[in-house]
């Protein structure tokens, strides 16, 4: 449970979430979960049968960073791609659903919303399918119209997140003028990476790379947390990274800058589904900057959020009771 001096200060700033406005630019990905029972052993092959029992849809991606924020009362703007394909026009229908969420969709004729199916007995994961264009790359045409929206619904919006998922909307020019944008307005930045060079990201507020992410970044083959924060300086030091939040699971969170090392430890709750504690970090670190938290207390709430999130199944988000219950 999270400290009586961080509940007081979110029960204090309640009515104020909801005049709270945050832009989401990135990826967006269809959850799908086929749910059964494995019975019996394939007679054709040693593998197990699953024996259907129910399927579901859920927004992943960038956005889950927004349903997470829209359900704790937030007025979110989603910027994402979307094409013809059956995958993005589900994406549509439960977009509309959600009351929060500014459905801001760049239609590119020739995309198709990445699918990632699970195959799921009592939560335990049997297999995950990815249904996606690899080589995909956004033409410079649709990279201006998103830069068209941002700048139209900057200004009344209070931060922006960058969710990085390297489907093809976010590239290093693309990010590069974003960023750019958000600092002429004056708005605060936080990327969550997925791509192993982070000069990309130069001159964010919060950079938030998990530890494989950033071991890949920085070609580090050990988890000796010293080489970790050595790596970690550098990094913010050498492209202007305000501040480096490195999220290590069960070993908690690294957050780094040029004036201190700060360790937040982990909330060890029983583990359902790791899926989207990702996203809810970074929801919650928005949400809370942007209520003027300090970046210790913001990062201390996602934290708590995160360890809650991974004791549901699916792709999940929380309420305001979860937060201070």
């Amino acid at each position: 449970m999270l400290n009586k001096k961080l509940i007081s200060l979110l029960k204090k700033n309640k009515k104020n979430i909801s005049k709270l406005k945050i832009i989401c630019i990135g990826d967006i990905i269809l959850d799908h979960y086929i749910v059964g029972n494995v019975e019996r052993m394939s007679p054709e092959a040693p593998v197990k049968i699953l024996a259907m029992k129910n399927e579901k849809y859920e927004i992943g991606g960038a956005g889950n960073v927004v349903r997470n924020m829209a359900n704790l009362g937030v007025k979110t703007s989603l910027i994402y791609l979307s094409g013809n394909d059956h995958s993005s026009k589900i994406i549509k229908k439960l977009l509309n659903k959600e009351k929060n969420i500014n459905n801001i969709n760049i239609p590119v004729p020739n995309f198709k919303t990445p699918r990632k199916t699970r195959y799921v007995e009592d939560s335990n994961h049997l297999l995950r399918v990815d249904d996606e264009s690899k080589n995909f790359k956004l033409k410079d045409v649709y990279k201006k119209i998103v830069l068209k929206k941002l700048i139209n619904t900057i200004k009344k919006n209070d931060l922006i997140i960058l969710s990085d998922y390297n489907k093809g909307l976010l590239d290093k020019k693309l990010i590069s003028l974003i960023i750019k944008i958000s600092k002429k307005y004056h708005k605060k930045i936080i990327a969550d990476p997925k791509k192993t060079d982070l000069s990309i990201f130069s001159n964010v507020d919060i950079l938030t790379p998990n530890q494989k992410e950033m071991m890949d970044a920085t070609n580090i083959k050990s988890l000796n947390e010293k080489r970790l924060i050595k790596s970690g300086r550098y990094i913010v030091k050498k492209y202007n990274i305000s501040n480096l939040l490195i999220t290590r699971s069960e070993k908690g969170m690294l957050l780094i800058n040029r004036g201190s090392i700060t360790k937040f430890k982990s909330n060890p709750k029983k583990v359902i589904d790791v899926t989207g504690a990702g996203d809810t970090v970074v929801a919650l670190i928005g949400i809370m900057l942007a209520l003027k938290f300090s970046y210790n207390e913001s990062i201390e709430i996602s934290n708590y959020a995160a360890g809650k999130v991974i004791g549901f199944s699916g792709t999940a988000s929380l309420n305001f009771a979860d937060l201070i219950g």
